[in-house]
């Protein structure tokens, strides 16, 4: 095939679109994020299955959550949404086609893909929407390829793609079909198949919810995504661009007829009257490179929208957030923190991570106010929010050594998010932990059905048939050494001290707890409890007392003249130096708001900017 016919040819335009989609999911979107936001599951067992099989749209989740499993890795995962992308595509360019040829049959089918790249160039967006409107499609194109004669069976007999599609999808489906019939057919039957279509969605929709699935009215009629995906921490709406995502299909059948009745007949005359006074020679000689730089143009145009479309609608906020939490469960501390430091905003969870890295790195103590502890006390434990952050509270737990604890939060987040594989996961890690080795063989079992994870599985069920390679894992033993020999939950609360207090009472080398318990008295401003603790310090080995410690010391040697207290390790001259230069420039204004500016250029990640100005009376997290 020559050169020309090959761009020419509107798979040209299809392989570059798929090519720029591709690089863009793979190189800047990065699907395993998405995975990891999402943490889909796909297993090969028969109770899983049948969860979806028992309620319309459930099999076209099933084939979403099989497809969602290949993004854990970035290369399969961006193939798989560039190529579901450019099906959608290839299949609006098939109808606009079967209904008539035109040389904007390309630019016109790319209007439904502008707004799906808008929708699913988010983090939250489910994946499965997508899936349903390419199969809608299929199975629309598929109808049309039916003879008229027999519609009248087929038609009934689309039961079974309302039970793949759902409610929603399956009108989007019979829209279609009925305005082909109305528009375009030549069948003197087609007001017959056209009723005949509506009122079967009716039909289904009702039988479906009074008498066949548990389901109320609402969902059989209007059923898209599950109810999880409106909670946290997705949030997903369905916003505009949905709605104009499922019109745009109908709206061009429309415009397409209009085209054809009342406007193609009078463009013709115009090209025929201009035909004639051209040089037959010489369109001869340009058509051919006339239809190669039309098509270039459209390529370059379908591309340089697409460039803009994803540029202004890709939340890089979002994209942090989700990397952030990815890197806190790879336990990548030192990438967290560099992610963060670029960050304007920050959420009540990344500050939970940021703290979590802040130690791992030994800088709890020392660097906690560089961070804007806008929400005191309550990011270090997540007071007061969701329950799906039991997933993250669980990790937390587990790496206090509180082992139980992050158990209870593991089953907590799995009956909130059902197959979880990173809850799973920690649940077969505490009950190995416990020596619970049953409980932990059953839940080795159900990962051990899921492609993914089973070299994960095989790692963990050879110490199952092993004590002496559990006795060699230096994280189960560590764990193992931490946790506490008498049962206690953390009370997540006004006093939550007393639960890290406990942790201190079972193992007085829980440097993790001490820590914990230490920020927390900075954050609450309870000086006086902090001092009791100082000489804690060199029992644990500190060579000085972290930078905050200080910090608290000098305002508490003021707040508490009175108060005799003994510290083991000498405060820094220059942590004196800069309270001095602190004081002094507050006391040069009338009071402390008019100070704040001054003092925030110098000292904004000092304990005592922080208990002067960012202190919370009453904490309220996002």
């Amino acid at each position: 095939m020559k050169i020309k016919e090959i761009i020419r040819n509107p798979n040209f335009s299809f392989l570059t679109f798929f090519l720029f989609l591709f690089f863009y999911y793979l190189l800047v979107f990065d699907t395993s994020l998405y995975y990891h936001h999402h943490q889909p599951m796909f297993l090969f067992d028969k109770t899983y299955l049948k969860g979806f099989l028992i309620y319309p749209g459930g099999p076209a989740e099933l084939i979403t959550q099989f497809f969602l499993q290949f993004f854990y890795f970035n290369l399969l995962g961006a193939l798989v949404i560039a190529a579901v992308s450019l099906s959608v595509f290839i299949m609006v360019y098939r109808l606009i086609e079967k209904i008539e040829h035109s040389e904007y049959s390309l630019i016109l089918s790319f209007l439904p893909v502008i707004f799906l790249l808008i929708i699913q160039n988010d983090y939250n967006f489910p994946l499965l929407i997508t899936i349903k409107y390419f199969l809608a499609l299929i199975f629309f194109l598929s109808y049309l390829k039916i003879p008229n004669r027999n519609k009248i069976f087929f038609i009934p007999l689309s039961a079974l793609i309302y039970y793949i599609l759902g409610g929603w999808p399956y009108l989007f489906y019979i829209v279609l079909c009925t305005l082909h019939e109305l528009l375009f057919s030549k069948e003197r039957r087609k007001y017959i198949y056209a009723g005949l279509n509506i009122v079967i969605y009716f039909i289904y929709s009702y039988i479906a919810a009074r008498y066949l699935f548990m389901i109320n009215l609402k969902e059989a009629f209007l059923y898209i995504i599950p109810r999880g995906f409106h909670n946290w921490p997705f949030n997903f709406n369905l916003n505009l661009y949905f709605y104009l995502f499922f019109l745009s299909p109908p709206v061009l059948q429309i415009a397409l007829f209009v085209y054809l009745k009342y406007i193609k007949a009078e463009i013709k005359e115009i090209k025929i009257k201009k035909r004639k006074t051209e040089k037959r020679k010489i369109k001869k000689r340009n058509s051919s490179l006339t239809g190669i730089f039309d098509t270039l143009m459209e390529s370059i145009f379908i591309l340089l929208v697409a460039v803009l479309i994803l540029r202004f609608s890709f939340e890089w906020r979002e994209k942090k957030k989700i990397q952030i939490d990815y890197l806190a469960e790879q336990g990548r501390w030192e990438e967290l923190l560099s992610v963060s430091r670029g960050m304007e905003e920050f959420t009540v969870q990344i500050i939970f991570d940021v703290n979590r890295a802040l130690y791992h790195t030994g800088q709890l103590l020392d660097n906690l106010f560089d961070y804007p502890q806008i929400v005191g006390k309550d990011a270090l434990f997540l007071e007061g929010v969701p329950r799906p952050v039991a997933i993250i509270t669980s990790d937390l737990y587990f790496d206090l050594g509180h082992v139980k604890a992050a158990q209870v939060m593991a089953y907590e987040g799995q009956t909130h998010f059902g197959y979880n594989p990173r809850m799973l996961k920690r649940i077969v890690e505490t009950n190995i932990i416990n020596e619970e080795y049953d409980i932990a063989e059953k839940f080795l079992s159900l990962l051990n059905k899921s492609i993914l994870h089973k070299k994960w599985v095989k790692h963990y069920r050879n110490y199952l048939l092993n004590e002496s390679l559990i006795k060699s894992d230096s994280l189960i033993q560590s764990k193992r050494k931490l946790t506490p020999k008498f049962d206690f939950f953390i009370s997540i609360g006004e006093r939550t001290d007393m639960d890290l207090i406990e942790l201190l009472k079972e193992n007085k080398n829980n440097k993790m707890a001490f820590e914990y318990l230490m920020a927390y008295y900075l954050l609450e401003f309870r000086l006086e409890d902090l001092l009791e603790y100082l000489g804690k310090f060199k029992e644990l080995g500190y060579g000085k007392y972290p930078r905050h410690i200080e910090e608290a010391i000098l305002v508490s040697s003021f707040a508490y003249p009175s108060k005799n207290f003994t510290i083991d390790y000498s405060i820094n001259q220059q942590t004196v130096e800069q309270f001095e230069q602190f004081n002094s420039i507050l006391s040069s204004f009338e009071d402390k708001v008019q100070a704040r500016e001054a003092l925030k250029k110098r000292f904004y990640n000092t304990y005592w900017y922080y208990a002067l100005y960012i202190k919370p009376e009453k904490t309220e997290p996002e």
